[in-house]
């Protein structure tokens, strides 16, 4: 009898040692004395322990930070990079064969990729072209990958760092930009000005009466701010505007239609 619990504890050990459990985002690879017999999805699935060998890979999407420390671009500035890549086994039969560690290959190829981009990128393009840059560095992250069954999602830059001097070039670099782009702003609306007051000036000279009403405007305008203005005008100017009679300011009106003649009947 203690023989025979010894096998029954035995065969229970066996089967414990054999049982493996694959989770809903993994599947599992099965090898049989060191060759590769076929892949198991999720549940509880049977290994035999001592003759066969199982490999559980993780089919999540995975993120991955990488990055460039003092990387010349080049134009030959030293730039340091931190960006993410997001990727996942699609095909993990490959994973497994093809690649001795596909998550350390992934991370070397992420970053000797994001190196090579900096180095044949300028200063400019890095700054201003991030989203470009983004997909540059997944489409050869992306080639180098899929024959080893990863699939890339994309690369995310996070950071990019320049030396401090180099910095503040660039911050008066681009004030002077602003400064520039406001004086041309302000140069076409005095073009514009000067336009329109043309405009005003040729009316002017055709009508006195124009010009006296915009003398009565300017002194409005100059009074209406502020009622404690005390105002000296010029004798000539209050001549001007003494001067302007009631049936300038007059509305004018339109006349009646003749009345027909004799002879015209309607």
């Amino acid at each position: 009898m203690t023989g025979l619990y010894v096998v029954i504890i035995a065969v229970v050990l066996y089967g414990i040692l054999s049982v493996k459990i694959v989770k809903q985002w993994d599947e599992m690879l099965v090898f049989t004395l060191g060759r590769h017999v076929g892949n198991q999805g999720p549940g509880i699935r049977l290994v035999l322990f001592g003759f066969q060998r199982a490999v559980i890979i993780d089919k999540r999407i995975t993120t991955t930070e990488f990055r460039t420390e003092g990387t010349l671009s080049k134009d030959k500035v030293p730039v340091t990079l931190l960006a993410v890549l997001f990727w996942r086994v699609a095909d993990v039969t490959r994973a497994a064969l093809e690649v001795k560690n596909y998550q350390a290959t992934i991370d070397l190829a992420a970053q000797t990729t994001l190196r090579d981009i900096v180095s044949r990128s300028d200063l400019e393009q890095l700054l201003s072209d991030q989203r470009d840059l983004d997909e540059r560095i997944a489409e050869q992250i992306r080639a180098r990958a899929e024959s080893w069954g990863v699939a890339v999602q994309n690369v995310e830059i996070r950071d990019l760092e320049i030396p401090p001097s180099l910095q503040d070039i660039l911050s008066r670099k681009a004030q002077a930009q602003a400064e520039k782009e406001a004086r041309r702003i302000y140069g076409e609306a005095e073009v514009i000005a000067a336009e329109e007051f043309v405009k005003a000036a040729r009316l002017y000279e055709h009508s006195t009466t124009a010009f006296r009403l915009r003398g009565l405007n300017v002194l409005l305008e100059a009074v209406k701010s502020d009622q404690n203005t005390l105002l000296f005008l010029p004798t000539e100017l209050t001549d001007m505007l003494r001067a302007i009679s009631p049936t300038d300011l007059a509305p004018v009106r339109s006349e009646p239609p003749p009345a027909p003649g004799p002879g015209i009947s309607d």
